[in-house]
């Protein structure tokens, strides 16, 4: 039995970049018909792209084109010049893509892309799943519970669960608004355990297809236990440059640290003078996202992502 990834047909859009290299492409696979009908994206965020494509990639050489039985649409690198340059956003216009839609047909190329996934990429779509993660400079380990989409959100094992803002201008916010029911995932990244992480992702997006239908309900995986609910999220930011040297390493993402707790310090780049500490914020501090490297930051780079662990 042929697999969803032999039989993927590819669709190549052109979008116009610069006077050197005229235009990029953005690529859509797609399978299958009818009812429901899903759109799985990833690298929205090109610092996190092959992370994201990893899992589909995962997901799809592990189906085959029998066991489909809705229609499927898959973006695996859904900013290209982004992930080229291992950023977050296009080098040539420096806008975030989840912060521009529905986009604009005749706009910068950022703008180009959200229009072409507010239409094309949309276009028939039950169910939006958005795959982002920490990338090649953090890890992290949650998942967003948007309005109508706590089930969803529920397929994927992830730690810990953040009630989403409403936000329009993203690919979920605006799929969401228009009847989608959407789920974004941030598990993953750039460690020792990335090969796990895709393994989680992909598991996840098989068992939230078969919950919905769009794949035969006999491969489901198992049930996963319930995340912690979370609030409150902080972000912790260096009021300067320097250099970042972690306490905690990737194994920690994930977990729980009491208030207080040393996460890092920043330190000087000439002198090694201590410059700030990063600690934990909250009584039961979640670790949503963090740096697991030393590294050269600026003022105000994301450095940890926290949440208040939300108790009944």
């Amino acid at each position: 039995m042929a697999k969803i990834l032999e039989r993927m047909r590819w669709r190549e859009i052109p979008i116009g970049v610069t006077s050197a290299f005229g235009a990029s492409s953005l690529l859509m696979g797609e399978i299958g018909a009818g009812a429901p009908g899903v759109l799985i994206t990833a690298g929205i965020h090109g610092d996190e792209g092959p992370w994201g494509a990893w899992a589909i990639q995962k997901l799809l050489s592990g189906i085959g084109e029998d066991e489909l039985r809705g229609f499927l649409r898959v973006v695996p690198m859904a900013n290209p010049l982004a992930m080229e340059a291992d950023k977050r956003n296009a080098p040539v216009d420096q806008l975030d893509l989840n912060r521009a839609f529905p986009g604009d047909a005749q706009g910068s190329y950022t703008e180009r892309i959200a229009h072409i996934l507010a239409t094309a990429g949309l276009e028939g779509i039950d169910v939006v799943i958005d795959l982002h993660g920490g990338g090649s400079w953090c890890v992290n380990a949650f998942v967003f519970e948007m309005e109508g989409g706590r089930d969803l959100s529920l397929c994927f094992p992830a730690p810990f669960i953040v009630k989403a803002p409403s936000r329009d201008v993203s690919l979920t916010g605006y799929a969401s608004a228009r009847g989608a029911t959407v789920t974004a995932v941030e598990m993953g990244g750039r460690g020792p355990g990335e090969r796990q992480w895709a393994g989680r992702i992909a598991e996840g997006l098989l068992r939230a297809l078969c919950l919905i239908g769009a794949i035969d309900a006999a491969l489901a995986p198992p049930p996963v236990d319930p995340p912690v609910a979370v609030s409150g999220t902080a972000v912790l930011r260096p009021a300067q440059g320097g250099i970042f040297l972690p306490a905690l390493d990737a194994r920690h993402i994930g977990t729980m640290v009491k208030k207080g707790a040393l996460l890092g310090r920043l330190h000087h780049p000439a002198t090694f003078a201590l410059l700030e500490e990063f600690r934990a914020p909250f009584d039961e501090a979640a670790l949503l996202l963090l740096r697991p490297f030393v590294a050269q930051v600026e003022a105000g780079a994301m450095t940890y992502v926290l949440a208040q662990a939300v108790r009944d």
